[in-house]
């Protein structure tokens, strides 16, 4: 009798336990799914100029532009309105040794602290995650490789030459001769962001280029509004977008003393 009383107590606390576990599992699940929902629709593809990136830093001295970069680089590629959707799913140097070479080119780190595969790293799991719902995000190496073909395909440097857009101390641009050389290549989908100097000077910074969920150009108009008061509402040092009424520096590349490019 006692021993098929000590049966049932077993058998119901066994019953209660796979409950606990399958509702929890059930609760994590949830959230999780939640979480990684697909729900955005509008990415935005950053690049930040290095000859004025270390303007935008509140210390300026941890700048560093290694001597192969002379072009735009990648700062990230965000989904909008996501961020951080999964910090589990882990990322290793090895994922990335095949695109390593182009990645060194083309999204290098400009901090004396923080390495290359940090930089990515971080990228990935701020943003790469949440693009990876998407088949061809679907991986870190997805994700870098869809980056690259798209900093490949948006050739901002020789845009910019061709319309005599060049980098200099001296020269400043209008606002709109910069988007007109842009135009042929981005239509309006992009925004010019800047810093200002010590001598209070607009100084182009970054480029914000609006792609869309399937790998186009451009998101949509109420997307893109959404994302310029974003940016109006977070005006901080790293950049604010481009007064149109002003003119605007391009300021070059200065490897020797990158956060004082033009002083």
């Amino acid at each position: 009798m006692v021993w098929c009383k000590m049966s049932i107590i077993l058998i119901c606390s066994t019953v209660l336990l796979i409950g606990w576990v399958l509702t929890l599992d059930q609760a994590l699940w949830t959230t999780s799914e939640t979480r990684h929902s697909c729900n955005w629709t509008c990415m935005i593809l950053t690049l930040q100029w290095p000859g004025s990136f270390c303007l935008s830093l509140n210390t300026k001295n941890i700048c560093k532009i290694p001597q192969n970069i002379q072009n735009w680089t990648i700062h990230g590629l965000w989904p909008l309105h996501a961020h951080s959707c999964c910090s589990c799913w882990r990322i290793y140097h090895s994922h990335l040794q095949e695109l390593e070479p182009e990645l060194s080119q083309l999204w290098p780190s400009l901090l004396k602290s923080r390495s290359a595969f940090t930089f990515w790293k971080d990228e990935w799991y701020k943003h790469g995650t949440c693009a990876a719902c998407m088949e061809n995000l679907g991986s870190p190496q997805y994700y870098f490789r869809t980056s690259l073909k798209l900093r490949m395909l948006f050739d901002i440097d020789s845009a910019l030459t061709n319309a005599d857009i060049i980098p200099s101390c001296n020269t400043s641009y209008k606002f709109e001769d910069l988007h007109s050389a842009l135009a042929p290549l981005l239509g309006d989908s992009s925004v010019l962001q800047c810093v200002k100097d010590e001598k209070e000077r607009e100084v182009w910074v970054q480029l914000k280029i609006y792609i869309s969920k399937n790998i186009t150009l451009g998101c949509h108009k109420q997307e893109k509004k959404q994302a310029l008061l974003i940016a109006k509402a977070t005006n901080t040092s790293s950049g604010h977008p481009c007064p149109p009424n002003t003119t605007i520096f391009y300021f070059p590349i200065d490897y020797v003393h990158p956060e004082q490019p033009c002083n």
